[in-house]
């Protein structure tokens, strides 16, 4: 569900350029003393680096740049490795550096494998040219530098999540936010119009929830919020999600549901709704409005369907009380 973008293509592209700039500066280097074999193998890495800048400068899309990404990284390990036997305090710098790009640039198992990869492929050939002694330094520092980098990729991956939970999520009712809504809807209304799927939008509104945090405080108004999205989870299907616009009106998107589906299980809802006892508030009063997306209609129109039945009802209630009165 959680498919909001954090987008790293800005800073990979800025990472490519870098490491273009520092093939660059590697192959003026080899060529002024004299290293033509290796100013050969940079020259072949700034060329790919260079692709890479401008592929994710280009692309924004992550399936493409996950795999380019990852052929990038496998060509330079390969690179890495052909002139380590005969040039190897010449290619160490590419081999200790290697964790970290992984890291930073793949996701997590990818990372990890290649980065086993490039260290068994480059134990393998060192040990035909050093003892053990080099080879274990090489080792362990090559594995301290690796674990550190994909520690703190963990890190910075669990953050981003956490970053992404909070941007979609109210943090009154632990339910999906207005803003995230806007997007879902655009999204399955374009899933819906191409597999010609139905789907439903319904909203309940908790009339008297602007009195429930006069009257019982914000503390109990949170308690509240978070008892009725559990309650409304409950009734539903798996894919059905729940959204809570931060004013005590919560809507339900509703895929492949039609118009018969909505009403029955509004009706179920009502029922389950209006019985129940809430702790510290008692009965609800709620007014309810639904939708069913029609051929070529936009997100925009589409919600505002389902929001101004709820308006209708809510302006009738109050109609009501004042003849009652």
């Amino acid at each position: 569900m959680l498919e909001i973008s954090m987008e790293k293509d800005p800073a990979l592209t800025l990472l490519y350029s870098l490491l273009t700039a520092a093939s660059t500066l590697l192959c003026v280097c080899h060529y002024w003393y004299g290293h033509f074999d290796m100013l050969l193998i940079n020259l072949i890495a700034m060329a790919i680096f260079a692709f890479a800048a401008i592929f994710s400068s280009l692309n924004r899309h992550q399936y493409d740049s996950k795999y380019i990404n990852l052929l990038t990284l496998c060509v330079i390990a390969i690179l890495m490795q052909y002139p380590l036997r005969e040039q190897p305090q010449l290619t160490l710098h590419w081999i200790y550096i290697f964790p970290m790009l992984a890291s930073f640039i793949l996701p997590l198992p990818w990372a990890s494998a290649l980065t086993l990869a490039v260290l068994a492929s480059s134990l393998a050939q060192l040990t035909l040219i050093y003892d053990g002694q080099p080879c274990l330094r090489l080792g362990l520092t090559y594995t301290l530098i690796g674990l550190c980098s994909l520690c703190y990729a963990y890190l910075n991956a669990s953050k981003q999540q956490r970053l992404l939970a909070l941007a979609v999520t109210d943090y009154q009712s632990g339910a999906y936010n207005r803003r995230f809504l806007s997007r879902m809807l655009e999204q399955e209304i374009s899933r819906s119009q191409f597999t010609q799927r139905t789907l439903s939008l319904l909203a309940l509104s908790i009339d008297d929830y602007q009195q429930v945090l006069d009257i019982h405080g914000h503390g109990s108004g949170v308690k509240l919020l978070r008892e009725f999205r559990v309650t409304l989870i409950e009734q539903l299907r798996a894919g059905d999600e729940v959204f809570h616009d931060g004013e005590g009106t919560f809507y339900i998107l509703l895929p492949n549901c039609p118009s018969e589906g909505v009403v029955l299980l509004k009706e179920r809802l009502k029922v389950q709704l209006d019985e129940r006892q809430w702790v510290d508030v008692g009965e609800l009063q709620l007014s309810v409005g639904l939708a069913t997306l029609r051929e070529a209609e936009d997100s925009e129109h589409f919600f505002q369907r389902a929001s101004e039945q709820v308006v209708k009802q809510q302006q009738t209630a109050l109609r009501l009380l004042a003849f009652d009165h």
